[in-house]
């Protein structure tokens, strides 16, 4: 799926970018389309001379450093910047590759991009090349020109550079979005944590806030199709028989948790999806009622530490992809995830299933354990190795608040250890692997 979204160029080509026909683009030319911000035309594939190469370059760095837009290779345009032609390129493997490896070696750091060949039905490899760039929270992307950093920009239809003054403002920019994003992941966590029974069940929480917003109209429709697609079905990559039951709206958000009585809090499931693509999802990680008895200390939860990874697996990609399918949000997405509650009072231990069982790591927390990273939204609306390194570098950092330095279910590099998983769940996330594509390993950690 393509990262950019942009309703005036989805307006524009008459259809999303990831569906863009050759004739849409050849449309282009017939209704004399003119440059824009978010618009540029380029006659002919881009060379293998130096300055050639720091052309497209600087050309994607400077649509991710404003607004985002589509690059169109194969359009000609006339001194109006209008176009006036459609020469077309040639397609091939290679030159989308060498495309990607000039822009990786050139920018830093690398922008969100997609390459879209659209081959004309004449001619399978003749046709038009679409870069499209998002809009980029890292901004600013700077280019290597004679051994000096530039910081370039779409300034209409032609391409600028930062004056130094305008990179520090653009560095200020970046940081402070990245805590802005924080700051909202945090309340959107507090606003759901308001939905919860927290008196016999201890959840485990995901909140994930795309970098470029995106947007759906929530209306009867969109809350009508919300029931069709989540009533009565288990979130968890591995099922543990934990459903949807209620779905409804708030405000700017669709609503959905477990409860059988309205008036009740949700004791095992709930999310609120919000318009802009960001979300925050809560599941069940320990029934302290039903643990009790058999708990070294009952008035601590023991948190497992495959089911802890199964629910932010499971919370990852049901909010992934409202963000991406329903949202359109593309691009990355800063991620928070917790335990919760966790006080003083009651205080939580990590624990493992697997083998003979007990506790890992040698500390209890006492505040609800959290960890935060950034990732991208594709990588985490479907299963495969990208889902299971992210929910990986989470686990780690909620284990590490237990004295544990790793969740021992995956690694980083999204590689799942199967033997790692209570023996109940291993059929499942063998089969899940197999068909995602993902790799198991039998091997334990020293």
């Amino acid at each position: 799926m393509v990262a950019l979204r942009s309703r005036r160029l989805e307006r524009l080509f008459a259809a999303r970018l990831d569906d863009v026909s050759h004739a849409q683009v050849a449309a282009l030319v017939d209704n004399q389309v003119t440059e824009h911000y978010d618009l540029d035309f380029k006659r002919g594939l881009y060379g293998n001379k130096d300055s050639e190469k720091r052309d497209l370059a600087g050309d994607v760095a400077a649509m991710a450093n404003t607004a985002g837009g589509v690059i169109v290779l194969g359009v000609d345009e006339d001194d109006q910047a209008r176009a006036c032609g459609a020469p077309e390129v040639n397609l091939s493997d290679d030159e989308v590759g060498r495309i990607r490896q000039i822009v990786s070696s050139l920018v830093s750091p690398l922008p969100t991009f997609d390459i879209l060949p659209i081959a004309s039905p004449e001619q399978d490899d003749r046709g038009f090349l679409l870069i499209a760039v998002p809009r980029s929270s890292n901004a600013p992307h700077a280019v290597l020109v004679n051994n000096a950093l530039r910081f370039p920009r779409r300034n209409g239809t032609t391409t600028t550079y930062l004056s130094e003054p305008e990179v520090a403002t653009a560095y200020r920019n970046r940081f402070t979005g990245m805590q802005s994003r924080l700051d909202e992941a945090a309340r959107y966590e507090a606003d759901l944590l308001q939905r919860l029974n927290p008196s016999s069940t201890t959840f485990a929480v995901v909140t994930l806030v795309p970098d470029v917003a995106g947007g759906f109209t929530l209306d009867t429709k969109a809350l009508k199709d919300f029931k069709a697609e989540v009533l009565h079905k288990d979130p968890y990559p591995v099922p543990v028989n934990t459903i949807w039951y209620r779905t409804s709206v708030g405000s700017g958000r669709l609503v959905a948790d477990n409860r059988m009585n309205g008036n009740e809090l949700a004791t095992r499931l709930s999310c609120e999806l919000h318009e802009s693509g960001a979300g925050s999802f809560a599941a069940i990680v320990t029934d302290r009622g039903a643990t009790a008895p058999n708990s070294l200390d009952a008035s601590a939860s023991e948190v497992g530490d495959d089911y802890l990874f199964n629910a932010l697996w499971g919370g990852l990609r049901f909010l992934a992809h409202h963000a991406r399918d329903r949202a359109a949000a593309g691009g990355n997405a800063t991620v928070r995830a917790t335990i919760w509650p966790v006080t003083p009072e009651l205080q939580a231990r990590l624990m493992h299933s697997w083998g003979f069982g007990g506790q890992l790591g040698d500390l209890q927390a006492d505040r609800p354990p959290y960890a935060s990273a950034v990732f991208d939204i594709d990588d985490l609306a479907e299963d495969g190795g990208p889902l299971i390194a992210a929910t990986a570098t989470l686990a780690n950092g909620i284990a590490q608040h237990f004295g544990q330095p790793e969740a021992l279910q995956a690694t980083t590099d999204g590689i799942i250890r199967i033997k790692y998983w209570h023996s109940s769940m291993q059929p499942r996330v063998r089969a899940i692997a197999q068909d995602a594509g993902i790799e198991v390993t039998e091997e334990t950690v020293n």
